[in-house]
């Protein structure tokens, strides 16, 4: 494989994340779409309508949470739930701005393009590492409640995240080199 190609597919496969996630800076609670049309391959199996979530299931369930905290820190669990969907679009927002910078990237030569290969080689590494965890190696923290779907994702994108850091690594050392 030549580093030209290398340098290029280490970056159009950065595009993944914001493919897949980029519509949830409007609502967060898009990420439903996800959960009911993507990870049920990982089960493996076909999503089926009546396994689908709906909005109105998604909004009982927040609001279970919030029935669940206790009353005396009933301000915290409204702000646990205001941040774990605050972070949801401000994640939709680096994985646009990572598209951007893959797209600007793609039309600069190689040797202009260490900056990305090096923040988009750490990314893909950090991927790596999480989805690795996710899918049961004990590294890089702990995830309470990983499902079954979530473990095979994790099985299938910490291979993918770990070709992606080599190729933004031969990528970048090509653009420095």
């Amino acid at each position: 494989m030549s580093t030209s190609l290398a340098s290029t597919l280490g970056l159009l496969l950065c595009l993944a994340p914001a493919l897949v996630h980029a519509v949830e800076i409007v609502r967060p609670l898009w990420a439903r779409w996800v959960v009911n049309w993507v990870l049920p391959f990982f089960a493996p199996g076909l999503p089926r309508p009546t396994k689908a979530l709906t909005r109105d299931d998604q909004i009982a369930m927040l609001d279970a949470a919030l029935d669940a905290a206790p009353s005396d820190k009933a301000p915290a669990g409204a702000d646990y739930i205001f941040l774990i969907l605050f972070e949801q679009r401000q994640g939709a927002i680096a994985f646009i701005a990572v598209a951007a910078g893959v797209i600007y990237g793609l039309s600069l030569p190689v040797s202009d393009r260490h900056a990305l290969h090096l923040v988009f080689g750490i990314m893909a590494c950090l991927f790596a590492i999480v989805n690795a965890n996710h899918a049961g190696v004990p590294v890089l923290g702990h995830h309470p409640r990983i499902s079954h779907n979530g473990r095979n994702v994790g099985l299938v994108f910490a291979p993918l995240w770990a070709a992606v850091t080599v190729l933004n690594y031969l990528g970048f050392a090509a653009s420095t080199g």
